[in-house]
């Protein structure tokens, strides 16, 4: 299947070739000129320049793409198929993470992430749940998608050490313009809805103003015991924005608000024959026996103003962003009830004593305020170009994890409470400068100095009593002050008018920070109480640009050096094991030095074909990496595979009057590396990444105004495991059809 994926995609480009040189520009074609990714605008060094011309590996999402595949509501959505980025889906958005190029995951921590996560140019990361990828409201009228990748460290700062990726908001525009949309999911019962108004007052000023709500009853994933789905959600989001332009200012103030239930964390119990389950356990794929109903539930609220003034000579731009989470799941740790682990006592399944009332129960209130300034100008007859500027970011997150379980004689606890108080305050100052030697040839300077501020106190209690337990081990605090200077030099050279090639060096850093559930006395593996800073240093080169007039592409390879590597491990216990039969700690040490290396090829071209216009872009990377030193040593970086991939068509054309067929094809897919790294010793098995093709399609017809459209998602039903562990394992949705019908103005 491996080779079979490779082919695709390689199949697909070339298929597209040949079609180049005949292409025209018909009227069809001419329509479709805002999709080409020439003529797109993006602020991946803080300023304004056509894509083509930045010497960076860059993806971006217009407003078109996505549109064309009938919107995104998922991070998963939104990010899979692109070129070196990894999404680590645990089921529910409420802790799912990001990656880029390697870079590890933090998953069931309250780490940073290792992706610079941005909304319209502020830092959004950070926080013990959820703060390691974006909300559906962040996904709700997206003018466009910034992806970059390679280290950011310079200008994008802080735990940028894979790229960094901004969302930028659709911001109101000074004309009379909306939409109304309405999509339906068959398979999950998922009625939703989005509309948006954008509305001119005067000449100076416009505003938009959107809601976004779904009402999910239904879903994939079953729990009998509680008539529930695992996967419902029911949210609204609200956003409003006005905005004020003059000859020389732009402003512009957004607030918005979400909350609701979002998918919870799901999983089944699986566990293969051994002495404590002599025939083993396997629950169905789609129907687990929780006694716990599955629940998550997310409460968000932000405000962004951002300031631009031209004075001519350089650009000043402000962000000030606010930010508040609050986030809550829980989950049955044991994964079965009363009733059902009786009957599997009588069958001879169990054999060893397992409490059918232990619950997890997880959440946090974290507010993040951002504040950036630069200043951007020319000089030197425009042959020199320079940046500064200073941010400020400030994070306080309050977050429990609750384990409740069964009262007995010898313990009448009915379980620990620890609640953490973490507190971030980091400030830094960056710039830029980069100057034309000769007409072709550019090289460029960046570089940013970081001063962090960390505090933790953490603590533990008897859930019923509320007195303290555990002493000095699980009550503690503690803090750290770390400071960085991160630099990118890039050199450039125009080949010709339309191809650039590049060299890159820089360096990023991630700050480390604190373990806030230090486990149990009996686990086979101690949890660390603190973790030192990760730093790395990346070479990267590049060419990009056109071949003819309708074919452009991008091509990097890259190598990427870490000190301190920051990854995910586990105490080692689980269900089963005889001297530590509970549910495993996941916590974050560092393992050492650590090496990896990629290359990535994205194309997009556009052509005729049969009497309309077909847009295609393909995106294959291939990546690998493993641990230099330390007692990983050797071992293959985690959640890293071998192969990523993707393709995007879109194919539309008149059929009659004012009428347009179009057709989106969009398929996404990986294969190969491994989903832990294994602690030598230890008796926890390692597992294979899935092996991933998802094909999605949606087939629409414009009449006037309306649009009316079916979709299907996950065609093919491809069923995968997205993760395992010894007891316990979470399936991929199932294929879903619906419809769609969109009015727009």
């Amino acid at each position: 299947m491996r080779h079979q994926m490779k082919g695709v995609c390689a199949a697909a480009l070339l298929s597209a070739l040949p079609g180049l040189a005949a292409a025209q520009d018909s009227p069809a074609a001419q329509t479709q000129d805002a999709s080409v990714i020439d003529d797109v605008v993006v602020t991946a060094r803080r300023r304004e320049e056509r894509l083509s011309d930045v010497p960076v590996a860059a993806s971006v999402l217009t407003d078109q793409t996505l549109s064309d595949r009938g919107g995104v509501s998922s991070a998963l959505d939104l990010l899979s198929g692109q070129a070196g980025v990894r999404f680590f889906n645990t089921s529910s958005p409420v802790n799912s993470e990001i990656s880029i190029r390697a870079s590890p995951t933090a998953r069931a921590t309250s780490a940073d992430p290792s992706v610079g996560l941005y909304r319209d140019g502020a830092y959004i990361g950070g926080g013990a749940v959820g703060g390691r990828s974006y909300n559906r409201n962040d996904l709700f009228d997206i003018g466009r998608v910034e992806i970059l990748r390679g280290t950011q460290g310079a200008l994008y700062g802080r735990n940028a050490v894979g790229g960094a990726i901004n969302i930028i908001a659709q911001e109101p525009v000074f004309s009379n313009t909306g939409f109304v949309d309405f999509k339906y999911g068959v398979e999950n019962e998922s009625p939703q809805v989005q509309a948006v108004a954008n509305l001119v007052v005067n000449e100076n000023i416009a505003v938009r103003v959107g809601a976004d709500y779904i009402d999910q009853q239904g879903g994939f994933f079953y729990n009998p015991q509680n008539d529930v789905y695992f996967d419902r959600q029911n949210t609204l989001g609200v956003r409003g924005q006005i905005r004020y332009r003059d000859d020389g200012t732009d402003v512009t103030f957004l607030a918005e608000r979400l909350e609701g239930d979002i998918p919870a964390i799901t999983y089944r119990v699986v566990i293969a024959p051994q002495p404590a389950f002599p025939r083993g356990v396997t629950q169905p794929e789609y129907e687990y026996p929780w006694s716990l109903a599955p629940a998550a539930t997310l409460d968000f609220s932000a405000a962004t103003l951002r300031y631009q003034r031209d004075f001519g000579s350089a650009i000043l731009s402000s962000t000030t962003a606010w930010r508040e989470r609050k986030s809550y799941y829980q989950f049955d740790a044991d994964g079965t009830n009363p009733t059902t682990l009786a009957a599997d006592r009588a069958a001879g399944l169990v054999l060893i004593p397992i409490d059918a009332a232990a619950n997890s129960l997880v959440g946090d209130t974290s507010t993040i305020f951002n504040q950036d300034v630069h200043l951007t100008g020319l000089a030197a007859q425009d042959r020199l170009s320079w940046l500064i500027g200073a941010e400020y970011y400030s994070l306080e997150s309050e977050s429990y994890n609750t384990n409740l379980r069964t009262p007995t004689l010898a313990n009448p606890s009915t379980g620990l409470r620890s609640p953490v108080l973490l507190e971030y305050k980091s400030w830094a100052v960056y710039g830029s400068l980069g100057y034309d030697l000769s007409e072709a040839f550019n090289l460029s300077v960046e570089a940013r100095y970081t001063s962090d501020e960390k505090s933790i106190e953490a603590r533990r209690f008897d859930a019923g009593t509320g007195l303290a337990v555990g002493g000095s081990q699980f009550s503690f605090d503690a803090e750290t002050s770390p400071d960085n200077v991160s630099y990118n030099i890039i050199a450039s050279y125009d080949l010709n008018e339309d191809l650039l090639a590049y060299a890159k060096v820089g360096s990023s850093y991630r700050s480390g920070g604190f373990n806030a559930n230090l486990g149990v006395p009996q686990q086979p593996v101690p949890v660390v109480a603190a973790y030192d800073d990760e730093t790395s240093d990346a070479i990267e080169i590049g060419l990009k640009g056109n071949l003819g007039r309708h074919l452009n592409f991008g091509l990097a390879a890259y190598r990427n050096q870490t000190e301190n590597l920051i990854v995910q491990t586990d105490n080692g216990c689980f269900i089963g094991l005889p001297v530590c039969s509970l549910n495993a700690v996941s916590f974050l040490t560092n393992a050492g030095e650590a090496e990896s290396t990629g290359i990535e090829l994205e194309t997009n071209t556009r052509f005729d074909f049969a009497g309309g216009v077909l847009r295609l872009g393909v995106n294959v990377s291939a990546q690998d990496g493993e641990i230099t030193a330390g007692i990983y040593d050797g071992q293959p970086l985690a959640q890293v595979p071998d192969w990523i991939y993707g393709a995007d068509l879109n194919w539309a054309r008149p059929v009659f009057g004012n009428s347009e067929l179009r057709l989106n094809v969009n398929y996404n897919g990986q294969t190969g590396g491994l989903q832990e790294l294994v602690r030598p010793g230890s008796v926890t098995p390692n597992y294979d990444l899935p092996d991933i093709d998802i094909l999605n399609a949606r087939l629409a017809l414009q009449v006037g105004d309306i649009e009316y459209s079916v979709f299907g998602t996950n065609i093919s039903d491809s069923t995968f495991t997205i993760f395992a562990s010894p007891t316990t394992q979470r399936l991929n949705q199932p294929r879903n059809f619906g419809f769609q019908v969109r009015y727009r103005w």
